[in-house]
Order: C-alpha cells, then sequence, then structure tokens
C-alpha cells in the first residue's frame, strides 16, 4: 500500500546497491534542511508499508541511518546517496544560505516527483540541478529547470511538499479520493388532529442544509478530518491484526526493546567516550587498539565479520596469467640482471672469437719475402712473384699480370680456408688493387687456388692481380694477419 499522507520521505541508499538490501523510505517529513555533511528534519508520525520493508531489521537498519545524518548517533551516515520521494509528486526545493541568505535570491524550484541527492551533485526527475567539487563547496545551480539561475552558488537548500503548505483565508478542496461526508438531516414530525391543532403559519420550502462547498469566497472553513489507514512498524496494543500471530507480535516487540537497550548503550558509552576523550574514530575501525579501553573498541562481531572477509579475499583464486605477471614483475630486477651478464658473456666470446672481425683486427707488420706470418689457425709465407703478359688465352686490361705464389700451412681444423679476396696488392701510383676472384678464367688457364688444406701442410696458392708490368714499388697485404711484404721490382 502506497501512503497518501502528505509531506515529503527520505531514503539512503548506494549507486549500485541491490534492490533486496535497499532501505526502505521514511517519513513523512514536513521539511528537510541538506546542509553539507548534515540534515535537518522533523517529523511527527511515523508511516511504513510492512510489504515493502522486507524484514523489521531494515527498518531499524534505516531509522539508524537517519539518526546518523541527524547527528544523534557517532559515526556519519554510511550510505553516500539520498533519494528524496512524496506520494504526490510536489516535492519544491529552495537553494539559499542557512546561515543568512545572500543575494542573488533563488526562486523556489518545482515540483518534481523525486529529488537525488549524491555527493558531488543534485538531480530532479534525472535532471541535473546543482553541482559542487567538494564536500564542503557551495551548490553551483545550473539551468536545467530554470534559465537565468546557472552559476549562483548557494550552500543549502530545503526540501519540502507543496500540499503541506495551508495558505489562510484559501477554501482547502477536499481530495478527489475522499468519502462524501454525511449531512444530518432531523426526522419529520408528524401533526396532531386538524381539530386540535393550533393555526400555524404557513409552511415554507426547505432550505438546503449548508455545506463547507458553499461557503461564501474568502471565508477560512476547516478542511474535512479524514481517517487513513496508516501501516505502522509495530501495531498498538489495542489494535487486532489477523496478519500477525501472537509469536510475530512477541517478535518485534523483543527486537524494539533490543534496540532501545542498544540505542541506551551507545549514548552511555558516547558520555564516557567524551568523558574521557576518546577518539570517536576508533570505535569505527576493525581492529582492536591497545591504548584503547575494552568498551571504547569497535564490537567483536564485527571483527570477526572483517577478518572473515579479509580471509576470503586472500584466498580469492587469482587467474593463472595474473598470476604469471605478477611473478614476472616480482623477479623483473633478476630477469633484467641476468639478460644483462647474458649479453657480456656472449660479447665477450664474440670479440675474442677467430671468426670476430674485431679479433681479427691487428696492428700492421711489415715482413719480408719467404717470411712466415700466421694466425691462430693459419701460417703465410710469401715465396715469389710471377710478371706474365697474358694466361693462356686470358688477356689483362692494365698490360700484364702479377701472380704471387703464397704458401699457406693449416695450423687447426676450425678456421674458414683462405680466398683470394684476404690478398690486396698496394699499389704506391693507382693504390690497392683487389686479386682476381676464384671464378676467374686466370686460374682455369694457369695458376691454381687449393680446394683441399690438410692439418701442418703446406700448399702453394697462386695469387693474380691484373697490373701492368712494369709497376716498381708493390707491397701485398695479407688481411687475416694484417701484414704487408714488400715484393721484388722487374
Amino acid at each position: 500500500m502506497i501512503s497518501t499522507e502528505q509531506g515529503v520521505y527520505l531514503q539512503f541508499f548506494d549507486e549500485g546497491e541491490p534492490a533486496d538490501r535497499e532501505l526502505p523510505p521514511l517519513g513523512p517529513f514536513e521539511l528537510l534542511i541538506i546542509r553539507h555533511n548534515r540534515i535537518i528534519g522533523d517529523r511527527e508520525q511515523v508511516e511504513h508499508d510492512m510489504l515493502g520493508v522486507g524484514s523489521v531489521e531494515r527498518w531499524l537498519e534505516a531509522e539508524l541511518e537517519l539518526r546518523r545524518a541527524l547527528g544523534d548517533e557517532p559515526g556519519g551516515v554510511r550510505r553516500s546517496h539520498m533519494r528524496i520521494r512524496a506520494p504526490r509528486g510536489d516535492i519544491i526545493v529552495r537553494f539559499y544560505d542557512y546561515a543568512g541568505d545572500e543575494a542573488p535570491k533563488v526562486p523556489e524550484l518545482g515540483p518534481f516527483y523525486a529529488l537525488t541527492v549524491g555527493k558531488r551533485e543534485v538531480r530532479a526527475d534525472d535532471k541535473l540541478i546543482a553541482i559542487r567539487s567538494t564536500d564542503m563547496s557551495p551548490w553551483t545551480l545550473t539551468d536545467a529547470i530554470r534559465p537565468g539561475i546557472a552559476g549562483i552558488n548557494k550552500a543549502d537548500f530545503s526540501v519540502f511538499s507543496l500540499s503541506v503548505r495551508e495558505p489562510h483565508g484559501v477554501t482547502q478542496q477536499p481530495p478527489p479520493q475522499a468519502p462524501p461526508v454525511a449531512v444530518y438531516t432531523p426526522p419529520p414530525v408528524v401533526s396532531a388532529p386538524a381539530q386540535a391543532a393550533p393555526l400555524a403559519p404557513a409552511p415554507t420550502p426547505a432550505q438546503p442544509v449548508a455545506s463547507e462547498d458553499a461557503a461564501p469566497p474568502g471565508e477560512f472553513v476547516e478542511r474535512r478530518k479524514i481517517q487513513r489507514e496508516v501501516y505502522v512498524a509495530r501495531p498498538l496494543p489495542a489494535q487486532s491484526d489477523e496478519q500477525l500471530t501472537p509469536a510475530d507480535v512477541n517478535l518485534i516487540l523483543r527486537v524494539d526493546k533490543l534496540k532501545q537497550q542498544e540505542l541506551a548503550q551507545q549514548l552511555m558509552v558516547e558520555r564516557l567516550r567524551k568523558s574521557q576523550h576518546i577518539d570517536p574514530e576508533s570505535s569505527l575501525r576493525t581492529e582492536a587498539i591497545e591504548s584503547v579501553p575494552m568498551r571504547f573498541q569497535p564490537p567483536v562481531k564485527e571483527r570477526d565479520r572483517a577478518a572473515a572477509e579479509a580471509a576470503e579475499e586472500e584466498y580469492e583464486e587469482v587467474p593463472f596469467t595474473t598470476r604469471v605477471l605478477e611473478l614476472l614483475w616480482a623477479a623483473r630486477i633478476f630477469l633484467v640482471t641476468g639478460l644483462v651478464l647474458l649479453a657480456i658473456v656472449a660479447a665477450y666470446g664474440y670479440i675474442n672469437s677467430s671468426a670476430s672481425p674485431v679479433a681479427r683486427q691487428r696492428p700492421l707488420t711489415r715482413a719480408a719475402m719467404n717470411e712466415k706470418v700466421e694466425t691462430n689457425d693459419w701460417r703465410y709465407m710469401v715465396i715469389s712473384v710471377e710478371r706474365p703478359l697474358r694466361i693462356g688465352t686470358v688477356r689483362p686490361t692494365t698490360g700484364g699480370f702479377v701472380v704471387v705464389h703464397v704458401a699457406v700451412t693449416r695450423k687447426t681444423s676450425d678456421g674458414a680456408p683462405p680466398d683470394p679476396n684476404d690478398f690486396v696488392l698496394i699499389d704506391p701510383v693507382s693504390g690497392q688493387v683487389l686479386a682476381l676472384p676464384l671464378n676467374s678464367d686466370v686460374y682455369t688457364a694457369g695458376p691454381k687456388w687449393a680446394t683441399r688444406y690438410s692439418v701442418g701442410v703446406a700448399i702453394d696458392d697462386q695469387v693474380v692481380f691484373d697490373v701492368g708490368p712494369n709497376v716498381r714499388g708493390l707491397e701485398l697485404l695479407i688481411k687475416p694477419v694484417n701484414a704487408q711484404v714488400r715484393l721484388p721490382d722487374p
């Protein structure tokens, strides 16, 4: 059943809270004043829909939340949002400064069906009408409802129902659902016989009985008093409710008694805390504090519940990929250190390797004919030089060839075989001259180049250069050993 009582109803909730966990609305309130983190309001009676409560404990929790919001209970509200509704959809909102309203004044806004108040915004029928940056900042109005008020700052606002207002001197019309008022009509009087009856004046037409609808305009008429059906949280002792059994009534009375005892204990503890200068926030902590007396510690049930929740969070199953990423992140220092050491070892081995170009960079040396120069894997010695004008049918491009006989000896089986590209002829006039490659026709016409080398056996390789026969001052550069050998002149 939805109550038709005049006023507004207040409900505390959190965003995303399931419907079965929401607290029931409380009211009706004739006026609610919202100030920063405090509510000022008053109500004369309590109405509640038993079908929408779900349980008496939820209604008691809603009452405790209201006491925190009004400042009657320590700790402050635990739900961040408020929902204000009126059964008749006639909510009026007025923004002002509680300490003293300053210009410009904001007109009353409304009527609205519902008003939602959050930490940073106020919405009326899903329209944003005010925002603020912090909990202590004033509200900044928008023009979503009324143009011309955007940007005005007001610290507080009040909420009330339009039906609560009763201007004096104005006739109040009864609600559409109100039953008609019964007008008393006196029974007819039986007249005596004509011969015994005295002469009576002629009867006049019956005058209609005056009602409040026929009252002259401008005259105040008291509104009708209608007996409303109201659901209360606890039935009165004199009333009998067929839906509640005696056991249910006893349970409700026992819960209410226990709640009153708990509130009395809290008030007593609060007085002791103030007298002993104990921080009120200590009761909000889930863990015990050694420096605080036991009576000011948080309840044991809450501590056990917090410990159980912490244990559930601790043993909550984590996906395998998440655990692998956490493990890699924890071992990031060791992984980076290992990669750096591996790079250093690889670089050191590459530098010291015989195949590395860095390892083959030796200081330039000079050697004579028939003088041995060697590396770790090979030994070289220039034996003789020939200067033919042609080799077989191959003719030179510069007028002649220079054939250098080099004795090559393998020392180990690890080194790569030599190649004509390992030899360069240095001409003091034209510069460096590269040897003819192995695929040249000169190596098939006359000079030979070995393809197999045995360890410890010297093999005569012939390197061919296309250089004029009369060039003097030639030197042979053996790149693997970085040595220059002066060749004899013709």
